[in-house]
């Protein structure tokens, strides 16, 4: 049937893939829209020219002196980076179509960079809760100072979110537990008592700061004031009191003028009495410490946040700098302040360019230069390319949640743990099984992230959000918490924080009704209140969480949605968006887990929307995941992002410097819903092989599988390697724009032909062939650049270049091991200069490349086995395109293959697709036995499918041997598998070596492929040799095949350190025709002065060189030498 073309197909919608991503896009149009006004120039094709994709970065200052009139100039800040789909691209509300025409995906998803040529994604970083204390022990506090303890309470202050422009910046503020029973409250390096900062802030008396602190009553007593019925509490607020008598601080003024000694306005916002009664609670223990690691207490930095904090950092200091040149220039005589040129002429010693050029440098390297550090924990690493080896990788940059580079040092592995507050939010299967294990995790399909827009699209007003949800309190009976301090507290009174301010406080009895009244006005569309607001009811609890209602509508926060099954159906949408911290304190029922163990006193008021929202988007694409061992899908979530797929749809328009591409893809007959959800079907990642579980030939032992040869020719997980500029090949050839010509090798070095011809004197180069050295002409075209479709061979010419005035062009050779064919060759058509050449390397699947199944069951091809030797069906007379072992099935536990087998053999008889949906039969059987009907397991409606079309009900057939035609005595499972060839390829990785470079200090061979290097061999290699009693081939290997040495020993003092050989003082004349004449080796020792008892020993030079390092530290060696 013939290709049916882009414009006669059916609509294909990408919202659901659009949304994945979203987050990523929606942070930098709010820094953009708010802070920027960039003008896009020049738009370029910046992925095949190797350019960066950015827009003209400009900004009006404004500069004024001394009450003179203000002074405006336009200044270009540099070029600015924009991402891809936000509202400086172009491609910002293109549909499908257009982006094709474009020579786009047409399923263009946006959210990264273009670099260089070379796609970059902002790593999503973990960061603490803003304007929420957490109590913790730390050692670490212990060492601020004399008298301090390990406990603290810390907040993160976040400039308050308004309807305006707000930087993002933030600052981590620690409330430190004295030994005398004080606190003291740390900004930077500096320390306030926390009496003064407390009262600097609220207009207040100390009787009710006492009233305040001691507030806290018993919940076995009510007469006794202070927590557990101690007096814990009251003694520290009288010593905090005392305190400040010793300061002579006793009014908000005095307090005011205090603080202005040591500080800046920057403490708006912690009037938050809350701080230091929780420090207090910590301390007695009352309330338990808070989790860091926990995801209840942790928030996310959005590339738009770090590039705008970054970016006010970077223009503070350029006009810091302008500040102070214009005030050296103004004390000129010659100056004049109102002249624009003389301005500019001052400013040009400052470079305004720089600023742009320091976000994109952010980007390209994702290193942090700054000298205040942003509050943020690492310098580096913020930043990663986003590799387009197959679809799902690609997607998982977005998705992916990292904890921190500083984390990743750590010996202890707390920061690791799966903790049950991620549930719903960070999936728990997909994550790497290596180092970054729980460093490295991944968001759930449904899991969003709060931004500044709301659904219409719209900046958010988050100080009428306030207001809004300030009123709806007051209406249900808030108390006010303002202006004065409150002077109660649990079990009778609750505080009510917003975004980590106290705005009041209720009854303990009655939050419970204000929590559901409002959820209930989240899920209304016509109400004030936001759907993401996140409602925070921690109840009274000895030794808990610090009890309170804690409201947050803040972005950068994880939300998820949930079924509130609390709200009658008739008020309409019932789906309710959650948030980490809240989800604690709530109960929640999923239809697969039944009750989870609840009690009746606590009956469930929510429920998930189906149980696999609780994985990503990657490990719902394993089918029927719920009937394989937990590490089995988490190897598969790994394997997915590994495998050799359908790459991109406009390949031809791509210059990546490496492409792995699957020739023959097929789309799976056993399918989840989420894979018809985000069209996966657009980029296939495997082949659907008739896979038999045998034992046949002893070479499918460990894992190893065989492949049926004719399969492999007629194309089975045929693929390809396209690569641009490797560390291998010079492939990319940049030729200047200004006439002289620039050669660029991606990743290792740069050469730049400009420098060398201004240095040779040399005139403008172009690509040019020799005519005289016809020896080029069957690799070189006459344009001087390599043919379409030839092969070029290692060492062998594929361009040439020369002057304008050179009439002998020279030819470039190409290196490397392996031959490939030229697939493209892009030239640029202003001026010839500049061109991309595309190699394509052919893989053809062979012995030692891996192989993997949907399931985590992955091994390397063993042997290539023909057809004709193959075992054959005796009902259809198919032969299986894959044989694996069963010793694979028992110790792995991955069910979910074996009925993948079952169900994609029916789905092929029926011509249908089967839906594998993880949880379904569950959900459905739980759905069955509510309306009391029976329920078929899955086995059984698999089986029965076969049996209707006269296959055996457990999938097994009667295979016959292909060398002897004899039945084999047992049946076999067989069955259709979808199979994905992994990136992992010998021809890649293989190294033979028997001569070659070796070290220049130990004489050993060198290690690296690419450096020619040979395979190591350890100690363990070593100790298999020493079992087997291969003496001589160890010896072999290690000495004279490594580094043979025949050093002169002493045997008089055991030196081989003091040996050195006498020259010849007469020199034998050597005769023309003859062999060169010898003379007598006359070698002495320095130490015993005597060239007697000279003996020559053959070792490892290593061991020469090791006690020449002995002999550094003033350690002799002395050897004994005897026959």
């Amino acid at each position: 049937m013939a290709a049916r073309r882009w414009s006669e197909r059916a609509p294909v919608d990408y919202s659901e893939l659009q949304e994945l991503v979203e987050h990523h896009i929606e942070s930098y149009n709010f820094m953009v829209k708010n802070g920027l006004d960039v003008m896009m120039d020049n738009i370029k094709p910046c992925r095949q020219a190797k350019i960066s994709y950015t827009g003209r970065f400009e900004a009006d200052v404004c500069f004024q002196y001394d009450g003179n009139p203000i002074v405006r100039q336009r200044f270009n800040f540099g070029q600015f980076p924009i991402m891809l789909k936000s509202k400086l691209c172009h491609l910002r509300g293109a549909d499908p179509k257009k982006l094709v025409s474009l020579k786009e995906e047409a399923a263009e998803m946006g959210g990264y960079f273009i670099l260089n040529g070379i796609e970059r994604v902002v790593r999503c970083l973990i960061l603490p809760k803003q304007n929420y204390p957490m109590s913790m022990s730390r050692g670490s506090f212990c060492n601020r100072d004399d008298g301090y303890t390990d406990k603290a309470v810390v907040i993160r202050c976040a400039r308050e979110y308004t309807s305006a422009f707000t930087d993002q910046s933030s600052i981590t503020v620690k409330l430190y537990y004295l030994r005398n029973g004080s606190a003291r409250l740390g900004f930077w390096s500096l320390f306030l008592c926390s009496y003064s900062c407390h009262k600097a802030l609220v207009e207040t008396t100390d009787r009710e700061i006492y009233q305040n602190l001691t507030c806290y009553y018993d919940g076995k007593s009510d007469k006794t004031k202070g927590a557990v019925a101690t007096q814990l509490v009251g003694e520290r607020a009288k010593i905090i009191l005392d305190e400040v008598r010793d300061l002579s601080v006793f009014t908000r003024d005095d307090c005011l003028q205090h603080i202005g000694k040591h500080f800046h306005h920057v403490m708006d916002g912690l009037e938050n009495e809350t701080f230091i009664n929780k420090l207090f609670s910590f301390v007695d223990g009352t309330s338990a410490p808070d989790n860091p690691d926990s995801l209840q207490n942790q928030d996310i930095l959005l590339p738009g946040h770090i590039i705008t904090i970054y970016l006010k950092e970077k223009l503070e200091d350029w006009l810091r700098k302008a500040k102070k040149l214009i005030q050296e220039a103004v004390s000129k005589e010659n100056f004049d302040f109102t002249s624009l040129l003389d301005i500019k002429k001052v400013l040009d010693k400052n470079s305004p360019s720089q600023i742009g050029l320091a976000v994109e440098n952010l980007l390209k390297t994702g290193r942090l230069v700054t000298q205040t550090g942003l509050d943020l924990q690492q310098r580096a690493g913020y930043t990663v390319q986003a590799e387009r080896l197959n679809y799902l990788r690609f997607l998982s940059f977005f998705r992916a949640v990292h904890r921190g580079a500083t984390f990743a040092g750590l010996r202890t592995t707390s920061v690791r743990k799966l903790l049950p507050e991620s549930w719903g939010f960070l999936c728990p299967v997909h994550t790497p099984d290596g180092e970054p294990c729980g460093l490295l995790n991944h968001m759930t399909r449904y899991c969003r992230v709060t931004s500044f827009f709301d659904s219409q699209g719209a900046v958010k007003d988050f100080f009428n959000i306030r207001k809004s949800i300030l009123s709806v309190l007051t209406s249900l009976g808030m108390l006010s918490a303002l202006p004065k301090v409150v002077q109660a507290g649990p079990p009778k009174i609750l505080s009510v924080l917003l975004d980590g301010r106290v705005v009041g406080s209720f009854p303990s009895g009655e939050v419970e009704k204000v929590v559901a009244h409002l959820r209930r006005l989240k899920v209304s569309r016509t109400s004030v209140i936001p759907d993401d607001l996140e409602v925070g009811y921690v109840p009274l609890s000895m030794g808990s969480a610090f009890p309170g209602l804690y409201l947050f509508t803040s972005p950068s926060r994880f939300i998820r949605p949930v079924r509130n099954i609390s709200i009658p159906s008739e008020e309409g949408q019932n789906i309710e968006l959650i948030g980490p911290f809240e989800q604690v304190f709530m109960e929640i029922s999923c239809p697969d887990g039944g009750n989870g163990g609840r009690r009746d006193a606590f009956p469930a008021t929510h429920e998930e929307i189906h149980p696999t929202n609780m994985l990503s988007v990657v490990a719902n694409l394993t089918p029927w995941s719920d009937h394989n061992q937990s590490p089995r899908n988490m190897y598969q979530c790994q394997m997915a992002k590994q495998t050799m797929a359908f790459s991109l749809q406009a390949l031809r328009f791509r210059a990546d410097q490496k492409l792995y591409h699957l020739q023959t893809p097929q789309t799976p007959i056993v399918r989840t819903s989420t894979y018809m959800k985000y069209n996966i079907d657009e980029y296939p990642a495997g082949t659907n092989a008739i896979v038999a579980v045998l034992a046949y030939t002893g070479y499918d032992m460990e894992d190893a599988m065989i492949l049926n040869k004719s399969s492999v020719d007629r194309g089975m997980c045929h693929g390809q390697i396209y690569q641009v500029g490797t560390s291998e090949n010079y492939a990319c050839i940049y030729l200047a724009l200004h006439g002289i010509g620039a050669f660029m090798q991606l990743h290792t070095e740069t050469i730049d032909l400009a420098e060398e011809s201004s240095k040779n004197n040399e005139s403008r180069r172009v690509f040019k062939r020799s005519n005289v050295n016809t020896s080029v002409h069957s690799t070189i075209d006459s344009d001087g650049l390599p043919y379409v479709g030839q092969m070029i061979h290692p060492s062998e010419p594929y361009y040439s270049t020369a002057s304008v005035n050179d009439i002998s062009p020279k030819p470039h050779y190409r290196k490397g091991s392996e031959p490939v064919y030229v697939d493209q060759v892009g030239v640029d058509m202003k001026n010839g200069q500049k061109v991309n050449i595309r190699f394509r390397h052919p893989r053809n699947p062979i012995i030692g490349d891996k192989f993997s199944s949907r399931h985590g069951q992955k091994g390397v091809c063993s042997q290539l086995w023909p057809d004709i030797d193959m075992p054959f069906s005796g009902v259809t007379g198919m032969r299986p395109d894959l044989i694996i072992n069963p010793h694979a099935f028992p110790s792995r536990m991955t069910i979910a293959m074996l009925l993948e087998s079952l169900a994609a053999k029916g789905g092929s008889l029926n011509g249908k697709f089967v839906d594998a949906t993880p949880f379904s039969i569950s959900v459905r059987k739980n759905n069955e036995e509510s309306a009391n009907s029976e329920s078929e397991s899955l086995v059984d409606e698999l089986g029965n499918m076969l049996r209707s079309h006269g296959f055996n009900y457990h999938g097994v057939e009667v295979l016959y041997s292909g060398v002897y035609g004899t039945e084999l005595t047992c049946e076999i499972f067989i069955g259709p598998v979808y199979y994905q060839r992994l990136r992992h390829m010998v021809s890649d990785k293989f190294q033979v070596r028997s001569t070659g470079t070796i070290d220049q200090v130990t004489r050993q061979p060198i290690k690296g492929r690419k450096r020619g290097g040979g395979i190591r061999f350890g100690e363990m290699e070593r100790d298999a040799m020493l079992a087997h009693g291969a003496a001589y081939l160890l010896h072999d290997r290690l000495h004279t095949c490594s580094d043979y040495h025949i050093a002169d020993v002493c045997s008089l003092c055991g030196s081989i350190l003091s040996t050195s050989f006498l020259q010849p003082k007469i020199f034998v004349r050597e005769f023309g025709g003859l062999p060169p004449a010898r003379t007598a080796k006359k070698v002495t020792c320095h130490a015993c002065q005597t060239s007697k008892g000279m003996e020559t020993v053959a070792m490892p030079y290593i061991f020469r060189y090791l006690a020449a390092e002995l002999a550094a530290m003033n350690i002799k060696m002395t050897l004994k030498v005897g026959d």
